[in-house]
């Protein structure tokens, strides 16, 4: 008897988790995102050596972040943006923090480079 109340005990444990699984799934599909293209879109009429750097778990998302280097004057600076939801409930990105004299390392993010007006994609 006392094996049954375990067996049903986990039975509803596994049951709530799918449910409350499903239901977190579900809300993350409806949530609005900005897409790594729209991104490397806004930034691809700077002029100069750029580059822009995501994060591996980079979704698009409020509260996401994404990096954008720039050589000024011959050292790098790099500009850290955050997505965040606006007044009308759409997303837009602003700048967040802004570090001089750091590059990060391509080889921890997906990295894009502007060559000639287009990007391309680090294989490092």
């Amino acid at each position: 008897m006392h094996q049954r109340r375990i067996l049903y005990i986990i039975a509803i444990g596994l049951i709530a988790f799918l449910v409350l699984n499903y239901n977190d799934m579900s809300q993350q599909d409806n949530l609005p995102v900005i897409t790594r293209e729209e991104i490397l879109n806004d930034f691809q009429k700077e002029s100069g050596e750029i580059w822009v750097n995501f994060p591996g778990n980079f979704s698009g998302t409020s509260g996401d972040l994404f990096y954008v280097g720039k050589q000024v004057a011959d050292q790098p600076v790099t500009t850290v943006y955050k997505i965040y939801s606006n007044e009308t409930g759409n997303l837009a990105y602003g700048v967040h923090d802004q570090w001089d004299n750091v590059k990060l390392p391509e080889n921890r993010f997906e990295t894009y480079h502007l060559v000639k007006g287009d990007w391309e994609k680090s294989r490092k």
